[in-house]
Formats: structure tokens, C-alpha cells, sequence
């Protein structure tokens, strides 16, 4: 690894720490914090490597930005997710690119995954979760009307499992490559 992408981890691992303390804090992450972290990630990306191909260089940071990013456009168009949770996994994709960006996308996953269980064990909506995925199947199904299904919105930070997805990346990125 070279010094400017030690340089660039370094940037990249700021970024995440801010995005999760703003994240849990105020239920936001920064775009003060996600653009400059983009645009830092393709620039050194451009500087090092040049415009590249899908797996190097300026190509290789744009592409793995916009299909990370791609994973959670569903959800914050639909709400349940905001956007700068979608531009943080652009910054997270344009810095790691491939293939370290298909190890943050699946480590991601699994730690909000996790996260989700463990939020919702511990405010004990276990139940409370699996009976509102039961009646809006039903309500999908047409054996129930949708005015008896009441939603209950619960924030989990998403800031979180980007961080610790992308550090268990960055951490096997660096024992793949010694």
C-alpha cells in the first residue's frame, strides 16, 4: 500500500468516525463529511492510479462508489433510510474501489443485519417487529385492511454498520495483501 492511500485510509476512517458520532447523536450524517470524502477518494484515486479501468484509478473509485451507493437508493427513496447514508457509501465505495468495495458492501450487510437484532432485542420490539412484518404481509395478501396496520418507526444509525463493515474490509484488505 502506498503512502497516499495510507493517507487516504486515514481520511477515510475520520470521515466514518464523524459520520457515526452524527449519525447517533443528530440522525444525520454530514454532507460536509461525504462530499469532500468522494471527491478526496477520486482525486488521490486520479493522482496515483490515473483514469484506470474497473479495477484501478479514477473508473475503478467511480464505479465501486456508485454501485455501493446503489444498494440503499430503495430505501432512502422509500424512506426508511436517509441519503446521507447513501452518499456515505458512495465516499466508502470511491475510496476502498474494487475489490475491496464488494468485501465492505457484504460486511456492511452483515453488521446491519446485526445491528438491526440487537436495537431490536434490546428495546424488546422483537415481537412487536415480526407481528408488523406478519400484518403487511397480509395486507399485501388481501386478507387484511391496511388501516389496521399501524407502523412504529424506530431509528436505527446506519452510519454504524457503514463503519464497522468498512473497517472489517479495510482490515481484510490488508491481510489479503500481507
Amino acid at each position: 500500500m502506498t503512502p497516499s492511500y495510507n493517507a487516504l485510509w486515514i481520511v477515510l476512517g475520520v470521515a466514518l468516525v464523524i459520520s457515526v458520532a452524527t449519525d447517533v447523536l443528530r440522525r444525520e450524517i454530514l454532507d460536509v463529511v461525504t462530499y469532500p470524502l468522494m471527491a478526496v477518494g477520486l482525486g488521490v484515486r486520479l493522482w496515483t492510479e490515473g483514469v484506470g479501468d474497473p479495477q484501478t484509478g479514477l473508473v475503478s473509485g467511480a464505479v465501486a462508489g456508485a454501485g455501493l451507493a446503489l444498494l440503499l437508493v430503495p430505501a432512502a427513496a422509500r424512506g426508511k433510510m436517509g441519503w446521507g447514508d447513501v452518499k456515505l457509501m458512495a465516499g466508502v465505495g470511491a475510496v476502498l474501489g474494487y475489490p475491496t468495495v464488494v468485501a465492505a458492501g457484504a460486511f456492511i450487510s452483515l453488521v446491519g443485519a446485526l445491528q438491526a437484532v440487537v436495537t431490536l432485542l434490546w428495546h424488546g420490539a422483537a415481537w412487536e417487529t415480526l407481528g408488523g412484518m406478519m400484518r403487511r404481509q397480509a395486507v399485501r395478501l388481501r386478507l387484511m385492511h391496511e388501516s389496521t396496520v399501524s407502523a412504529s418507526p424506530r431509528h436505527i444509525p446506519y452510519g454504524v454498520a457503514i463503519a464497522l463493515g468498512t473497517f472489517w474490509a479495510m482490515v481484510w484488505q490488508h491481510d489479503r495483501l500481507g
